[in-house]
């Protein structure tokens, strides 16, 4: 039994897609005790969400990286916020676009 030309294309272009599409939404999530970040645009940025799923306030610790919006060139740094219990906080600047953030900690703040 042979497989055509086609139908192996059509396998292959499969293949490609369930290697692809699971990478936004490693790339898009991040979480560390009880609180997860998200990406959302807006205007020109993309800005972090953080979620703190935790019945108390927390602050989280972070390192990013970015594009600069205005200009060229990349950004990157280190920050922190602090997340009310069960709420959202956002982090970004005018003229930032954060591609990545990695929670290096979160600390209960009382």
């Amino acid at each position: 039994m042979t497989i055509r030309p086609v139908a192996a294309r059509h396998i292959l272009l499969l293949a490609l897609l369930a290697l692809i599409l699971p990478v936004p939404v490693l790339t898009a999530q991040n979480s560390k005790n009880g609180v997860t970040v998200s990406y959302q645009q807006s205007g020109t940025s993309r800005i972090a969400r953080f979620k703190n799923s935790n019945a108390f306030h927390v602050r989280v610790e972070f390192s990013y990286q970015g594009t600069k919006t205005r200009g060229s060139g990349e950004a990157s740094g280190h920050d922190a916020v602090l997340v009310p219990a069960n709420y959202f906080a956002t982090y970004g600047a005018q003229g930032l676009s954060i591609t990545s953030v990695r929670i290096t900690s979160v600390m209960r703040s009382d």
